[in-house]
């Protein structure tokens, strides 16, 4: 796809019948690929652009090359080589304004990370929900 190797390609936007182009950007981070297929798929129907990132170290990388153009930042927890917590904490030094939603299938401490949370299982309306809340707080 593109330039982008597979683990960081850019996924062009995908809109549902009548659904508003909303035409923010959001960097995807889940190691777990089905999972963040699903999440991928949500949200590009939903009118976002996604960048995808399978680990932290990945979305640095992403982040490095996109940042300005990101808009929010959804990360699982729980990763192997930088979890999202680490990932936050590197990315908030860059852009403290940055938004987070924090997702995981683990009990965690989502307030050490001023985030919002969800914890996995939930339902594609939760999740747009909850992306679509955190986009629109000032």
């Amino acid at each position: 796809m593109g330039t982008f190797p597979q683990s960081l390609r850019r996924v062009a936007v995908a809109t549902d019948e009548g659904q508003p182009d909303k035409r923010e950007t959001i960097l995807l981070v889940e190691d777990e690929p089905a999972v963040r297929q699903l999440f991928l798929v949500a949200l590009t129907r939903a009118g976002y652009r996604v960048f995808e990132a399978r680990n932290g170290q990945e979305a640095l990388k992403m982040f490095d090359q996109h940042g300005d153009s990101i808009d929010l930042l959804l990360t699982d927890l729980r990763m192997p080589y930088m979890g999202g917590a680490e990932l936050a904490q590197h990315l908030r030094a860059r852009r403290k304004t940055l938004k987070l939603i924090a997702i995981s299938g683990y009990v965690s401490n989502p307030e050490d990370l001023a985030a919002d949370f969800l914890a996995k299982p939930f339902s594609r309306d939760d999740l747009l929900a909850k992306v679509r809340e955190v986009l629109d707080r000032r």
